[in-house]
């Protein structure tokens, strides 16, 4: 590959030139404001740089844009680039990172190295590559190429970040650098160059030969296991079973890259059994880099890990964060453009929306979730069009549309405005005054220098069902609209989802919880589960707890966290640290709704969304009625959750009905009522008979 200096070819560029690729990465903020532009701002930014640099723009997404340009060397490459972002973009606040590398003789290190400044989020490991391909020719120069094969990594990433990809990536990478035998009878002492493979050509078609062909996909393999855990993608449930597979050559020579995930160490006192481990891989430096994986994790517990390898083995660390929402979005958007679709910009709040629903239970998959998204709502844009084909009409567009898709996210936004929304809700008349009267006093502080903005944190007390995270929702419509929050957006999460598996893990879950939820509410209900007590043995949500109430201060003025939960268990929250309490100042008190607000709630439900027989209005209003003071009252009575759910029995029982005797009419009876009340889990009599048996 790398060729002796006088075998180089005459070169096209102006004497002193050096063509130069340029990775361009600004940050979230500045590209969340300009989603909507689609990533047309980089033929702007591209038009203010000198144009004797001859600058293309050989690719740009949302957040990062990728230039081909010319320059004396990399920092007058740099200092052009950084010139005419300052003059581009005056409101920036931050310059952008910059990834440069040198484009070279060598076409296939530069495909791959223009495939790799495509990938999304991962900046640490792009930088890899550059310095790589720049220090590694001088290593080469020098004697030492043998030694770069000691350097391994340790790369901090979360599952569904892309660690398998990047792993192949690498091994790839590195084959077409030649930093691995290609020979392994002959270890590293002979190297195959790129010449002699072009001598091996086939002369009769001018083609690769098979053996070339051979070679290629030769150097694209790695090997990927899991220590401690099976995995139908290579797992091993022991170190004693991996050493073995080691020790007898089930990992050949041709694994340049050798992936090992052990974050099976992280749990517990596995810290020595770690150490024991990498004594028992020294062996094996010879034939290997190693690529070890744990998740991304705060820097006082990766340093530890990186510690413990740093002690066995030369180990070079690579960070990718938690993947940013817009990343997540630019997946989602380019996996739809693979298609013939065209996602129309109105689809932005609306994958969010759904990225946001997504992550409530905590439990999200990066890359493949947002792969999941983007199906799922070319297979609904699909289903409209055959719909519509079907009735001999013809699709609007080749654009999917938010109108296409919308049912895909399970809690969208209100189409009413805020304070409207708020009070179609029943028996909320209480809230809204004192909702206003926070948006009041906000508002009062912002307008006024001489007033401190008070903190808007704020707490939820009251039983399941009363309407918490309802009016949560809607208190973000009312805040941006209001212009208290920039987004108004709503993130809601258990307390326990912020918890994570590992130590060092739960601040970098909780901290990437928090910047999702920048300008945004975040909703955190049952969140008494994050302290119980001093006598808690709870691992993580104290943890979870401090990082919260880091980020509650450093973002008071641009984040609404709503902590919910039962008015006693807030109250043992709040001792679990004692700046809580100031840092939520405003408390407000959700009462369980009166047998007559049930009664309402449920036949709102009906009249929005079917007919009924008049029978039906009196047999709701006696089941509520007929509720004993002993089971309303009760800490398991869920309210409107209640409610909610036996509305959903009885359509259900409804369209059974319907189904069996072949209408096509669904008509809500008074007997479908009946039947859905006295099903076990509506039926009073039942769950007392029960807490008595108790």
């Amino acid at each position: 590959m790398f060729l002796k200096k006088d075998e180089k070819k005459s070169a096209e560029l102006p004497v002193g030139m050096t063509e130069f690729r340029v990775r361009v990465c600004p940050d979230y903020a500045f590209a969340a404001e300009r989603l909507e532009l689609l990533g047309a701002f980089w033929q702007t930014f591209v038009e203010f740089i000198d144009p004797s640099a001859q600058t293309e723009l050989i690719l740009y997404r949302f957040t990062f844009a990728v230039l081909k340009l010319r320059a004396k060397n990399m920092e007058s490459c740099r200092e052009t680039v950084l010139k005419a972002w300052r003059e581009a973009f005056t409101d920036a606040v931050q310059e952008p990172e910059l990834i440069i590398s040198k484009y070279t003789d060598d076409e296939v290190l530069n495909k791959t190295l223009d495939a790799i400044m495509k990938y999304y989020g991962v900046n640490d490991y792009q930088r890899l590559c550059a310095e790589i391909s720049e220090s590694f020719p001088i290593l080469d120069d020098r004697g030492g190429r043998k030694f770069f094969i000691k350097q391994n990594y340790l790369f901090a990433i979360d599952r569904g970040c892309g660690f398998s990809s990047l792993l192949g990536s690498l091994s790839h990478f590195m084959r077409t650098m030649w930093v691995f035998p290609e020979d392994p009878d002959e270890g590293m002492k002979r190297y195959v160059t790129r010449d002699e493979i072009d001598a091996e050509k086939s002369d009769e078609d001018g083609g690769e030969s098979g053996e070339e062909k051979e070679q290629v996909e030769h150097r694209s393999k790695h090997a990927e296991i899991i220590i401690g855990k099976e995995s139908d993608e290579g797992g091993c449930t022991s170190v004693d079973d991996f050493i073995s597979q080691l020790e007898s050559n089930s990992y050949d020579r041709q694994y340049g890259a050798l992936g090992i995930d052990i974050s099976y160490f992280l749990e517990g006192k596995r810290k020595d059994q770690l150490r024991d481990f990498l004594k028992r891989m020294e062996p094996y430096q010879e034939n290997y880099v190693f690529v070890f994986r744990v998740p991304f994790l705060e820097k006082k517990a990766l340093d530890e890990i990186a510690g413990i390898l740093e002690d066995a083995m030369l180990v070079r660390v690579v960070k990718v964060p938690p993947l940013n929402e817009c990343v997540v979005l630019e997946t989602v958007w380019n996996t739809i453009n693979e298609t013939d679709y065209c996602p129309d910009t109105g689809l932005i709040q609306l994958i969010l929306d759904k990225i946001h629903d997504e992550k409530r239970d905590g439990r999200f998959y990066g890359f493949k979730t947002a792969e999941k998204i983007a199906i799922e709502m070319i297979l609904k844009k699909t289903n409209r069009e055959a719909e519509l084909l079907g009735k001999g009409e013809k699709p609007d567009s080749d654009n999917i549309v938010a109108d296409d898709v919308k049912d895909v996210v399970a809690y969208g936004r209100s189409y009413s405005k805020g304070y409207a929304a708020l009070e179609e809700l029943i028996g909320m008349e209480k809230i809204i005054e004192r909702v206003k009267e926070i948006v009041a006093q906000v508002k009062l502080s912002i307008s006024n220098d001489k007033l401190d903005r008070p903190c808007i944190h704020m707490r939820f007390v009251g039983a399941p069902g009363t309407g918490k995270t309802t009016v949560a929702r809607i208190i973000g419509q009312i805040f941006r609209e209001e212009g208290i929050l920039r987004k108004g957006a709503f993130m809601e999460y258990t307390a326990r989802s912020l918890c994570a598996e590992y130590v060092g893990q739960t601040a970098v879950r909780t901290a990437s919880i928090c910047r999702d939820a920048y300008g945004s509410v975040l909703f955190i209900d049952e969140a008494y589960a994050l302290y119980d007590g001093d006598h808690q043995t709870n691992d993580y949500g104290k943890e979870a707890l401090t990082t919260l109430i880091a980020e509650m201060e450093n973002h008071r003025d641009d984040m609404l966290v709503i902590m919910a939960g039962y008015t006693d268990d807030m109250e043992t929250l709040m001792q679990g640290n004692a700046g809580l309490r100031s840092r939520m100042p405003y408390l407000i008190s959700f009462p369980n709704y009166t047998r007559e607000q049930l009664y309402q709630i449920f036949m709102l439900m009906v009249r929005k969304h079917f007919e009924y027989e008049p029978e039906l209005d009196n047999e709701v209003r006696s089941y509520f009625n007929s509720l004993s003071d002993a089971y309303f009252d009760s800490r398991e009575f869920a309210n409107a959750r209640f409610v909610r759910n036996l509305y959903e029995r009885t359509w259900s029982k409804c369209a059974l009905r319907t189904a069996l005797d072949g209408q096509q009419a669904v008509k809500i009876l008074k007997k479908d009522f009946i039947a859905a009340s006295g099903e076990k889990e509506f039926c009073e009599k039942l769950e007392v008979e029960k807490r008595i048996g108790f």
